[in-house]
């Protein structure tokens, strides 16, 4: 029976939210594992060099979950992708990437690993997403042009919505997105439940990036390989945002990998 092995990579994250965040990951592998969808939820939480009190603080939350939830801690903040690729995943047949403020619903892993035991063609399901306030969050984009991205990141609100229409369509706004789609291009790493023979295929995430647009350079890779599917009833919640509101550090993070994606998959202006 299939295994599902999964990563959550922190650094300094907040504890209570990662604390709902595995709690509703339990409860929703329970499902899974009840209806004989899996036999086993592996689950590696990865700290980036958060430092010592910080890591002191993790390994107290992570304790009641005995050897269910390993913690792996770094020396180095290694960046988002290679933190994944810290955890291995030889001979498992699922893996799920999971932001440390991400909240599965109940069924999710049900949902989706149903579906890719339905559909074999598929080898990377994205979710349904909401925001804090449950308003749905477009995780599927078209390739983006590099005026677009900055539209989106740093535009003031004004400039924003003079350009709406190209934001609009860097997002999709124009499908339906109730129902299941399989056209997709670029995705969102907040939440991805691969399986795990693609996974190991493309490498994981490209070491190269260290925050941002890792998750679009591993969808281009898997789209080489297999195909990607939007799962409506593949649901969840997630808090984050965008780089612009986290400082000149971000910033910084998001125009070089930025640069380096396009340098790999080629430009484009709008």
């Amino acid at each position: 029976m299939a295994r599902l092995a999964v990563s959550i990579v922190v650094h300094r994250s907040p504890l209570p939210v990662l604390k709902r965040t595995l709690a509703c990951l339990h409860r929703a592998g329970e499902q899974a594992l009840r209806q004989g969808l899996i036999r086993a939820v592996e689950v590696t939480v990865v700290d980036n060099a958060s430092g010592a009190d910080y890591l002191a603080q993790l390994a107290a939350l992570l304790r009641p979950w005995g050897k269910t939830v390993r913690l792996l801690a770094g020396r180095t903040n290694l960046g988002y992708g290679r933190g994944h690729n810290r955890v291995a995943t030889l001979a498992v047949d699922y893996r799920l990437v999971l932001n440390p403020d991400v909240f599965l619903a109940p069924d999710a892993l049900v949902q989706v690993l149903t579906f890719l035991r339905d559909n074999p063609d598929i080898g990377v399901v994205v979710p349904r997403a909401c925001d804090g306030q449950g308003g749905h969050l477009y995780l599927c984009k078209r390739y983006p042009g590099v005026f677009t991205l900055l539209l989106r990141g740093f535009a003031p609100p004004r400039l924003q919505r003079r350009f709406r229409h190209l934001l609009a369509a860097y997002e999709m706004r124009d499908l339906d997105w109730n129902r299941v789609r399989t056209d997709l291009e670029l995705v969102s790493g907040c939440c991805l439940l691969l399986r795990g023979s693609v996974w190991e295929r493309i490498g994981g995430f490209d070491p190269g990036y260290f925050l941002y647009f890792e998750d679009f350079d591993l969808a281009l890779r898997a789209r080489q390989v297999t195909r990607l599917a939007y799962l409506p009833r593949f649901t969840i919640t997630h808090l984050g945002g965008h780089a612009a509101r986290k400082g000149w550090r971000h910033r910084w993070w998001f125009v070089r990998s930025a640069w380096r994606f396009y340098r790999r998959h080629g430009w484009r202006w709008v």
